[in-house]
């Protein structure tokens, strides 16, 4: 079985529509729904996910459990409604919605795929959606209905593009404790061994950065200063880092490197 966690933003029979704010840290008033027209089930985000529009992959939670916003529920994916979305200025794009149960569900137990739903209720979710996008002066056409494995095939491709990066960046001396260059070859080695094992590195060379700190609380320190970046996919190899780092202190003579390590996305 596909199961995942699902985050409610908006629960069923709201007529108010609710996002996650990541700025904010909460969940925003977004709209509010024309009389008459209700979430007919919650209405959720897959977490670690990045769906056509930019946002998390959308999905529908078709349950007898009552919830609330930000309720995290495990639900099993039994497909999905492949669908592209046109905006108030004519861009289309991919608006996916998938369908989830939640695994405590006692009155949708059975359901494993969309076929096993009530006759009509997919024809029903597509309506919903296609007038809900019409209020805004948006259109929503439905495309595919996606199977199990369709549906997860899509959820696992958009938490691919959601994948955090690193950022390392390693600061090295150009001068010893007495000002003397320190070989150009030491640098050379450093930049080979990046850009061999990562595929490409960025190096302030021009300009190069300047430390100051205070030595022994009085005497301030000036210090010239080689930058390196790298920017990796994840930091499973971190032992490495710790290694060069030890290596690089013996041979440039330092107490201790300055290197940082920061996660980034790339858009």
């Amino acid at each position: 079985m596909k199961t995942l966690t699902v985050i409610v933003e908006t629960p069923k029979g709201s007529g108010t529509k609710f996002d996650f704010d990541p700025f904010l840290g909460c969940f925003k008033l977004n709209k509010v729904m024309p009389a008459g027209l209700v979430f007919p089930f919650d209405f959720g985000y897959i977490p670690g996910t990045i769906g056509g529009d930019g946002d998390p992959v959308d999905v529908l939670i078709i349950s007898d459990i009552e919830t609330f916003t930000g309720c995290a529920i495990d639900c099993l994916i039994i497909g999905g409604i492949k669908a592209s979305q046109r905006e108030r200025d004519g861009e289309r794009m991919r608006n996916d919605r998938m369908i989830g149960i939640p695994l405590v569900s006692a009155q949708y137990a059975d359901v494993k795929k969309l076929s096993d739903l009530p006759k009509g209720l997919i024809d029903q979710l597509e309506s919903f959606f296609g007038n809900y996008n019409q209020q805004t002066g948006k259109v929503f056409t439905p495309l595919e209905r996606l199977s199990p494995e369709r549906a997860w095939s899509i959820i696992q491709k958009s938490r691919n593009q959601e994948q955090k990066h690193s950022l390392v960046q390693l600061f090295i001396p150009l001068y010893d404790q007495q000002g003397k260059p320190f070989p150009e070859k030491f640098y050379t080695a450093i930049h080979t061994e990046l850009s061999e094992k990562f595929g490409g590195l960025t190096v302030y060379t021009r300009s190069s950065a300047t430390g100051i700190w205070k030595e022994n609380k009085q005497k301030t320190v000036h210090d010239k200063l080689m930058v390196y970046e790298v920017l990796i996919e994840d930091l499973a190899d971190r032992s490495y880092w710790i290694k060069l780092k030890s290596k690089l202190e013996n041979q440039f003579s330092q107490e201790e490197l300055l290197l940082l390590i920061s996660t980034v996305q790339k858009i």
